[in-house]
């Protein structure tokens, strides 16, 4: 039982979990959207409250001490990790879902694991085999294929909410691979901690300045069931799901671990059949196995 319990299959596992909490992210935005949060009040709003979380969780933990702070050749790590996804992938994605499916915004998210990997071998040491660049890029055509086969609209028809996706698979790739690589040697609940703490300056004002609070009362009085669904979006899809995700990438890889993603879309679309009653196909399920095998065969490539 224990050569199965190795290092990198628990990096793998912690990153499982991660992508399970990170999959719910694009349903509840786009809930969120519908019932009229504006994409800036999701996007500042998800940081803002998660920033005030990880101040707390630093200050109970005594690493806001001057000998426990983040050695500074980290910070400008943190301020790349930060940049991707306590700004850049909150905003784009409640851009995004102000006009486009949670479904099929989830298949175009897709591509993070292949930006992320890209992202990894820029600004690491870790060199993946032509093999994984190989498995990685079927995985990508994959759930490409995927979104042509299930979608009525054109790959080329672009239009706001693709580019805001487009922008979501760029910065995200780029803060989950940094981060990924601050998690070898920082845990991952300090590094999302800390991303998010150092957000706070910028973070704050933009979100005093974009909130409409007595919108917020308004919507807590008519649906508190969108005020728990916020609150779950800015504490576990911003914070606690990054414990696992970078902690896993730190354990596992930065590269590899990342693949694990590519299940995403379809955890996504069940996700959107639970809060949006989108509809789920048998084909969604045959592209699923597919991704399995994918990203079974991914873990197994060389990384040097």
């Amino acid at each position: 039982m224990d050569k199965y319990l190795t290092r990198e299959n628990y990096g793998f596992l912690l990153g499982l979990i991660g992508v399970v909490v990170f999959s719910s992210t694009l349903p509840i935005t786009r809930h969120l959207a519908q019932i009229g949060f504006t994409s800036l009040e999701i996007g500042f709003g998800r940081g803002f409250i998660a920033g005030l979380a990880s101040l707390l969780i630093l200050l109970f933990k005594g690493h806001l001490k001057f000998e426990k702070l983040p050695h500074r050749s980290d910070f400008t790590k943190l301020v790349i990790t930060a940049i991707g996804v306590v700004f850049g992938f909150p905003i784009f994605t409640a851009v995004a879902m102000q006009t486009i499916p949670a479904g099929n915004g989830g298949i175009v998210l897709a591509a993070v694991p292949l930006s992320t990997a890209i992202f990894a071998g820029f600004l690491s040491e870790e060199k993946p085999s032509v093999r994984f660049w190989i498995i990685a890029i079927l995985g990508f055509i994959s759930v490409i294929i995927f979104r042509l086969l299930t979608t009525d609209s054109s790959i080329w028809d672009m239009g706001l909410g693709d580019l805001a996706l487009f922008l979501c698979v760029l910065l995200g790739g780029m803060g989950y691979a940094q981060g990924g690589i601050l998690g070898k040697r920082m845990s991952g609940w300090r590094v999302i901690c800390w991303s998010l703490v150092i957000s706070l300056p910028v973070v704050v004002p933009l979100t005093l300045i974009n909130f409409d609070f007595t919108h917020l009362v308004q919507i807590t009085g008519d649906s508190p069931k969108s005020i728990i669904l916020f609150t779950f979006l800015c504490l576990f899809n911003n914070l606690i799901g990054f414990f696992f995700f970078y902690e896993g990438m730190g354990m596992g890889g930065v590269a590899r671990v990342s693949q694990i993603d590519l299940f995403r879309p379809f955890l996504t679309f069940f996700f959107s059949v639970v809060f949006l009653a989108e509809k789920m196909s048998v084909i969604s399920i045959f592209f699923l196995l597919l991704i399995i095998v994918i990203v079974y065969s991914s873990k197994r490539s060389k990384i040097i």
